[in-house]
């Protein structure tokens, strides 16, 4: 417009980076970010060609990334072209566009460019997403203007074997020479990168791969998105189709209920035996328990133990498992007896193996370094650590290969994909072999790989010179990947494979005290882990579970917007508002071991480390007057609360430290009292205790169960949900002593 003889232009305020940016710290782009940000970008395009407007420009330059969502910015050339005539700049010879996503036509200056030019010059925004570069470069404009208008672009397979064949069909068609040969429009495109069924894929897969996705295997996929959380699928790995056998053998899909399951409790991982006849997983308190295939009951483990993450002896007769993030490794025999501590109490229950030969291996110290143990006992030896200066976190979901000299492990980044990797046991030397979260090797000579989508791929692999040929498979798809401790599934030997299904996406809800129910924000769902509301009631702060990790994000409430916090780590969770509102504190594993950070709630700084201790803190909080730090640390079945006063005191106070598990601290409003659960009679109950001189007495407030207690903003009642799933409250007596008056239940939850 126009004032007072002064030009202006308005342009909307984008809170975030660009696609380039993003490029530029991270190179290449998980999957099925790549996909959803070329999906948008693709929704955006086909409404400006239905306006007829050509973008004529698109490039990760001028791709937005606000709040996470991509929004298309600089229309600038489609609107100088407007305004000169739509000739006058091609006939000076102008180039418009920038010659890495330029379309053919374009280089060539061709007068009439179509909406298929931006489709183009998408396809070429999405294979460097994918690969890690544009597919034309040259150390001239002119070089790569050569290759654009001559040669034809690299397959994306060869250079990342994890891309899905029809995401490489879709790339490829869009970046065709002739515009008659690509999509006709962006809506085309985009329907083709997320749809496998959009488009055909060639060269075409062999008819055993085919089989894979036809007739009762698409009904599958169709019951298994309607599947119970708590169930279980069992079939027989559909790998051995990919065998050179041209007759496949049958697969078989069926769902099975696991009797007490605690997934939505724990990071609870099934094991199966090697027979494939035992299945192995957490009952009620956390119990391991055993289920035959021949059985429809479950069995408890001899001598009632509890843990995490078991997997069983080559033979099936012995069972291992941890205790905590860390504990102990222990071993017990399933035909009775005690069990037997291996590891005291620095073993991470994110998986083990179990060799041949007679060792036992896990993740364990301060690195999460992968370590064995011999099963007769001893001492752990270190077999290889991650190498901060390759950007490695942690390693986790160790399994030992035929013959005992290698191991597959998980590699997680502080942020970016996580790898799969080959380890030399003898020289701890790692070789990366692709991406995913969790590989499992079939006898067969397939490596099995769970994606951060949900989608498991089997792909031919050597493991003498561990190398992975020919095109990866996927043989299944909406497989739970909701965090990098919790990747339900394994694989016996004789291919049996057990997996659980991605549960249904979650909704947000605030709920008034007779149970009546809102979304937050009906547009927004997913998978959500812990939730602080801001002291003013106008945020949310909350866990996402996404791809394998946990990250952060603060939600302002109704229809705003949704913002990420942190980038790093594997796990930033369980946050906590500070009382002016201006930080968030939570807990994550950016620096190799759970530890509690600070970061400001709009975003405008890194996260801070608060408080750590060498067996993780788990949960903390601030009083209101921000005098005292209530924090959870500890390791195994036995994490203690306690109390410090920063930049005050030198040690922290205890507050609630048995031999048992204490968590969910809180402090009331006026700093008098601290609520907490424990499960110091075998099962979970609420206690309230004066503060900060905790030893002086303890008043128990549940009676059959209660677990995540939360302060009313008065003092006046504490809230906790029982174990019949119900909400309740407890009326708190006025007085210099803490008495619960009446308690009720307000509604199920």
């Amino acid at each position: 417009g126009e004032v007072d003889g002064l030009l202006y232009y308005v342009m909307p305020y984008v809170e975030g980076e660009s696609l380039r940016d993003r490029l530029t710290h991270e190179k290449q782009l998980p999957i099925d970010d790549a996909v959803r940000i070329t999906r948008e970008v693709a929704n955006a395009l086909d409404y400006a060609h239905r306006h007829h407007v050509i973008h004529r420009d698109i490039k990760p330059e001028n791709i937005l990334l606000h709040e996470g969502q991509a929004l298309v910015a600089d229309f600038g050339i489609a609107l100088a072209v407007s305004a000169a005539g739509g000739t006058r700049m091609t006939e000076t010879g102008l180039s418009l566009g920038t010659p890495h996503y330029m379309s053919p036509e374009q280089a060539m200056g061709e007068r009439e460019i179509t909406a298929r030019s931006d489709v183009y010059a998408l396809g070429a925004v999405l294979y460097e997403m994918l690969v890690g570069e544009p597919p034309f470069t040259g150390p001239t404009a002119q070089a790569i203007v050569a290759k654009v208008v001559t040669e034809a672009p690299r397959p994306l397979l060869p250079q990342r074997h994890t891309i899905p064949p029809h995401v490489e069909a879709a790339v490829l068609t869009a970046l065709e020479k002739l515009p008659a040969d690509r999509f006709s429009t962006a809506a085309a495109f985009g329907e083709a990168v997320a749809h496998p069924t959009a488009i055909s894929t060639t060269p075409r897969a062999p008819a055993v791969v085919r089989a894979f996705v036809t007739g009762d295997a698409v009904r599958w996929r169709r019951v298994a998105g309607v599947v119970a959380v708590l169930a279980f699928v069992l079939g027989a790995l559909a790998v051995w189709g990919l065998s050179r056998s041209s007759s496949p053998a049958a697969v078989s899909r069926f769902v099975v209920e696991l009797e007490g399951w605690l997934a939505l409790t724990c990071p609870c991982v099934p094991a199966i035996s090697p027979d494939g006849a035992h299945l192995a997983y957490n009952g009620a308190n956390s119990e391991l328990v055993l289920r035959d295939r021949d059985h429809l009951d479950a069995t408890r483990v001899p001598d009632g133990e509890t843990g995490l993450a078991p997997f069983f002896s080559p033979d099936g007769e012995r069972l291992a498992f941890f205790t905590g993030l860390p504990g102990a490794l222990r071993v017990v025999s399933l035909t009775g007896g005690a069990a037997v501590t291996l590891v005291a109490d620095s073993a991470y229950g994110s998986g083990g193996a179990w060799s041949d030969d007679g060792w036992l291996y896990f993740v364990g110290g301060a690195s999460q370094a992968l370590m064995r143990v011999r099963a007769e006992g001893g001492q752990p030896q270190l077999v290889a650590k991650p190498d901060p200066r390759h950007d490695e976190l942690f390693f986790n979901w160790p399994q030992i290969l035929p013959g005992g000299r290698t191991a597959l492990l998980t590699v997680w980044r502080r942020k970016g994909a996580a790898d799969i990797a080959a380890v030399d046991i003898a020289t701890g030397k790692i070789t990366v072999l692709t991406r995913g979260l969790r590989a499992l090797y079939a006898p067969t000579g397939h490596l099995v790989v769970l994606q951060g989508d949900g989608s498991v791929q089997a792909v031919h692999f050597d493991p003498k010179h561990l190398t992975l040929g020919g095109r990866p498979t996927t043989i299944l798809e909406g497989v739970w990947a909701g965090g990098a401790e919790w990747l339900p599934i394994a694989l016996s030997s004789t291919g049996t494979l057990l997996y659980q299904t991605e549960p249904p996406e979650q909704q947000v809800v605030r709920v008034t005290r007779d149970g009546n129910a809102y979304p937050v924000d009906p547009a927004w769902s997913g998978q959500f882990q812990h939730l602080d509301l801001s002291p003013d009631g106008t945020r949310l702060a909350i866990g996402v579970a996404r791809a394998g990790r946990n990250e952060l994000w603060v939600k302002a409430l109704g229809t705003g917007p949704l913002t990420r916090l942190a980038y790093e780590g594997t796990y930033d969770s369980r946050p906590s508002w500070t009382p002016d509102a201006r930080s968030i504190l939570f807990v994550s594993d950016l620096s190799g071991h759970t530890a509690l950070y600070r970061v400001p709630a709009d975003g405008s700084g890194p996260p801070t480390l608060v408080r750590d201790d060498p067996r993780a803190v788990d949960e903390g909080s601030l009083s209101r007057d921000g005098r005292w730090l209530v924090y959870r640390a500890g390791s195994g079945g036995a994490r203690d609360i306690y109390a410090i006063r920063p930049e005050v005191d030198s040690l922290p106070v205890p507050l609630a430290t048995t031999p048992f598990e204490e968590y969910s601290p809180a402090l009331s409003p006026d700093g008098r009292w601290l609520v907490y659960a424990s499960d110091e009679s075998r099962r979970s109950e609420v206690y309230v205790r004066p503060f900060p001189n905790a030893g002086s007495a303890r008043w128990q407030v549940s009676r059959e169960g209660g677990t995540e207690p939360v302060w009313a903003h008065s003092g006046r009642e504490l809230f906790y949900r029982n174990a019949a799933g119900d909400f309740v409250a407890a009326q708190v007596a006025p007085g210099p002593s803490f008495r619960v008056a009446s308690e009720r239940v307000l509604f199920a939850a």
